[in-house]
């Protein structure tokens, strides 16, 4: 596996749980021209904060490595990602614009 540090974005669930808001770190991958998802605790406790870099181990089918994602400043954004949970026109033109 590769030393590649990548970027993710926190997300809130819909759903508001006894236990809490879920909260998931979404990470965009290229290969899959989609998104892959890792748990990051609750909106009321999370086991992940922005700005800091945690280590993960990529689940990608598609060979996407990486073994540390770098969690954004700004959350993820709903639009983003289609139905089938891949890269909306949205997404493209913000990853083109931070490029």
């Amino acid at each position: 596996m590769s030393e590649q540090t990548i970027t993710g974005f926190l997300l809130p669930g819909l759903d508001k749980r006894p236990e809490g808001t879920p909260l998931s770190l979404v990470v965009p991958c290229e290969p899959c021209r989609g998104f892959h998802w890792h748990g990051a605790g609750t909106v009321e406790q999370p086991s992940e904060r922005a700005g800091t870099v945690t280590e993960r181990i990529s689940h990608c089918p598609r060979g996407n490595e990486y073994e540390r994602i770098r969690i954004a400043a700004e959350p993820f954004r709903r639009e983003w990602m289609t139905t089938g949970y891949r890269w909306s026109a949205a997404y493209r033109r913000h990853r083109d614009e931070v490029a």
